[in-house]
């Protein structure tokens, strides 16, 4: 038995006792809720050994900001909508904390955070599951107005309508809030089929997470998939709310699945896995999505370096579509967005922008994606187009296109590679075309059709080889003004193999293209996306862990960093095999010490060993050296981390930390030895939280024990009035 000893020495006695008397004056009386299916919500408290029976009940009752919900593993049907105040949070046990509803009215959710813009939610849904019933509830989870407000590690699936729903405004106008929210998150979530497309509404996609008026929400390490419903009928994996409205978000490292295009009674369900509005220092990177796109609407820089950075995402369909489809589309005007190192696969288009009337694209830039098995679909096809939608009249400037790998389908290949369109009314100045490799177009790798022609064009160090029209650009009888056409070529790349699409030491293109601002390793940068032997993008100092109760904290720094793009953290129980359990994104390039650092709040029992895989943006790969924690998770920890006696009312307020579910003692006694309480509690794995009546008491001092036949914890507290 491992007992904490106390000082009974009088000076350490009134210091505790001033302490005691501090903390109470300070902290308020937040506490854990319990819900159970063997609870009651006529006669229950609350408490672990009186539970309510429903979460309806709980959220009715518990308003006191700081307090938790926990619903204990079970199933519950909720009769009734919840409403979370603010500050409350609510927890269970994982997949076995069930959440059905009776709910089926239209525009109802399960589950409701609502508050004026701006209020601050300080608070966590967390460890659930919710299930809509086969379709029959509307909506899951609606947040609206609230900011510091985080969904993670919750399972959601077959709501008819939308799963969750993170809007700054807290109505349905689609106007941008006067108060963007500010620190939401949402991570670690598995989400499927609960998005529709709604047919009623003039053919209109949902989401299964809604987003919009966000200032810095942060979306990450989710698995996210819309493919159980007939072709025609299933929404997106992430989408737009209120018109979207976002500034400085993040969206990495999520797995996305979206059932390919199709048509059902002559209804088309459009590919989107990401659809958003109006944004502004958007970052999307990492995701891998499969059967549908990412497409973006509105984007303009703002304050920001860039409108949408989209980055290190890998895009692809399975198999080939006979419906057209597409890997990124950039819709109306787009200003200041960065679109490189992304793997796009098997689809009619590559990258698109569909203007509007009088729309830009401009200060673009496009490097270093590998876009591949392109193919002729509904008879047209591309890797990089732009195209209007009404009257030709958008314009295109400073637009760049640098260091791309574009292969088109061997068997069906679209007809163009670059496409400006149709400029019968609009613009096209200051484009630079260099570096790029493109493959395999029936028609020319260049395409620009109209009255008007472009201006200010460079044409330089790209490699057209297997084009039609001799791998000449076609502009249609109207070349552009200023041109500059140098050092291209038309020979075979020589990749490594037919899926392998790095080059060969003996490529034509290495060491032959022109510098535009990306590091390379020869004596002048190569052609393609993939600069071969660049060197490592991380000069790593070091490498260290530590352990802080149950979480080990990583930490790194760098001297010097070339072209990194993100550090992937890797775990392993014996220290050969490992994987991955989170990333984190470098700093680019610097000549300066970076601090990094990671936490591992899930550590594995016994030893963990941990690497870094450092990734730079060509996908050059290095690890770093192994370090190690010894996690000794089965040993039980028992801590009172607070504990209050009134005298006034005769009660103990008690919070008691526990490695694990299991029952305890708990007595109260004063200095004479006489027991002023003695009873049973069943603490829960984490912070427990008791209030029980005490036996009369005058002010002074106490003793308080608490007991699991393991451990013993006591504290002398301070009795006041």
């Amino acid at each position: 038995m491992k007992t904490i000893r106390f000082s009974n020495r009088r000076t350490m006695l009134c210091l505790l006792a001033t302490l005691c008397l501090l903390c109470f004056s300070l902290t308020g009386f937040a506490t854990t809720y319990y819900v159970s299916t063997t609870g009651n919500d006529a006669t229950g408290t609350g408490s672990v050994t009186q539970p309510w029976k429903t979460l309806y009940k709980a959220t009715f009752t518990v308003t006191t900001p700081g307090s938790i919900i926990h619903v204990v593993a079970g199933t519950y049907v909720e009769t009734q909508q919840c409403q979370l105040a603010v500050g409350v949070s609510i927890e269970g046990d994982g997949v076995t904390s069930v959440l059905k509803s009776t709910l089926t009215a239209d525009w109802t959710e399960m589950l409701g955070l609502h508050s004026p813009e701006g209020t601050n939610g300080n608070q966590h849904i967390a460890y659930l599951k919710f299930d809509g019933q086969n379709l029959s509830t509307f909506w899951g989870i609606n947040v609206g107005g609230r900011s510091n407000v985080s969904i993670h590690d919750i399972t959601m699936v077959d709501f008819k309508d939308r799963g969750v729903i993170m809007g700054g405004r807290n109505d349905g106008n689609g106007a941008p809030p006067t108060i963007y929210a500010t620190g939401n998150s949402f991570y670690n979530n598995i989400i499927t089929n609960c998005a529709g497309y709604n047919l009623s509404t003039g053919v209109y996609g949902r989401g299964c997470l809604n987003i919009g008026g966000q200032d810095g929400m942060l979306i990450y390490n989710n698995t996210i998939s819309q493919t159980s419903r007939p072709e025609g009928y299933n929404g997106w994996p992430i989408k737009g709310w209120n018109e979207g409205y976002l500034r400085g978000c993040k969206i990495y490292n999520n797995i996305l699945n979206k059932i390919p295009m199709g048509e059902t009674n002559g209804f088309r369900g459009w590919n989107f896995a990401i659809e958003l509005f109006n944004e502004s220092g958007l970052e999307i990177y990492g995701n891998t999505i499969t059967g549908g796109c990412i497409d973006m609407n509105f984007q303009t820089k703002g304050t920001y370096a860039y409108s949408v950075w989209i980055h290190d995402n890998t895009i692809k369909q399975n198999t080939v579509n006979s419906w057209i489809e597409s890997g990124l589309i950039l819709e109306y005007g787009t200003d200041g967005a960065i679109i490189e190192n992304n793997t796009i696969d098997k689809v009619g288009h590559g990258i698109q922008f569909n203007t509007r009337s009088g729309n830009a694209v401009s200060n673009v830039i496009i490097r270093k994606n590998l876009i591949t098995n392109i193919t002729m679909s509904e008879g047209t096809g591309g890797f990089i187009g732009i195209f209007s939608d009404g009257s030709n009249n958008y314009s295109i400037s400073n637009l760049s296109i640098f260091n791309n790998t574009l292969v088109a389908s061997a068997t069906t290949p679209p007809w163009w590679g670059l496409n400006f369109g149709a400029l019968n009314a609009g613009t096209a100045k200051n484009i630079s075309i260099k570096n790029n490799i493109l493959m395999n177009i029936l028609s020319g790798w260049l395409v620009q059709g109209g009255n008007n022609a472009m201006d200010s064009v460079t044409i330089q160090y790209n490699d057209a080889y297997g084009n039609g029209n001799g791998n000449n650009p076609v502009f249609n009888g109207i070349p552009p003004t200023h041109l500059t056409s140098t050092n291209n070529i038309t020979t075979n790349p020589m990749f490594v193999s037919a899926t392998n699409y790095t080059l060969q030491v003996v490529s034509p293109c290495v060491d032959d293209g022109t510098y535009v601002g990306l590091p390379f390793a020869g004596t002048a940068p190569d052609r393609g996306f993939a600069e071969l032997n660049l060197p490592l993008p991380v000069k790593l100092l070091d490498f260290t862990v530590t352990t802080v109760k149950t979480t080990n904290i990583l930490q790194w720094r760098t001297a010097t960093e070339s072209n990194s793009s993100y550090f992937s953290i890797e775990r392993s129980t014996d220290g050969q095999h490992f994987s991955s359990i989170g990333r984190v994104s470098a700093s680019g390039f610097t000549s300066s010490i970076v601090n990094y650092s990671f936490k591992d709040e899930s550590p594995a029992q016994g030893v963990n060993y941990y690497r870094l895989l450092m990734v730079d943006k060509d996908d050059t790969k290095d690890y770093s050296n192994t370090v190690s924690a010894n996690n000794k998770l089965d040993i039980a920890a028992l801590e009172i981390t607070n504990a209050q006696l009134s005298a006034a009312s005769n009660n103990m307020h008690l919070k008691v930390n526990s490695a694990q579910t299991e029952k305890a003692n708990i007595t109260v006694v004063d200095v004479n030895g006489r027991i002023l309480l003695n009873m049973v509690s069943l603490l829960q794995k984490g912070i427990n939280t008791i209030d029980n009546p005490v036996s009369t008491m005058a002010p002074g001092i106490y003793y308080i024990k608490v007991y699991t036949g393991a451990e013993t914890a006591v504290k002398n507290v301070l009795a006041t009035n």
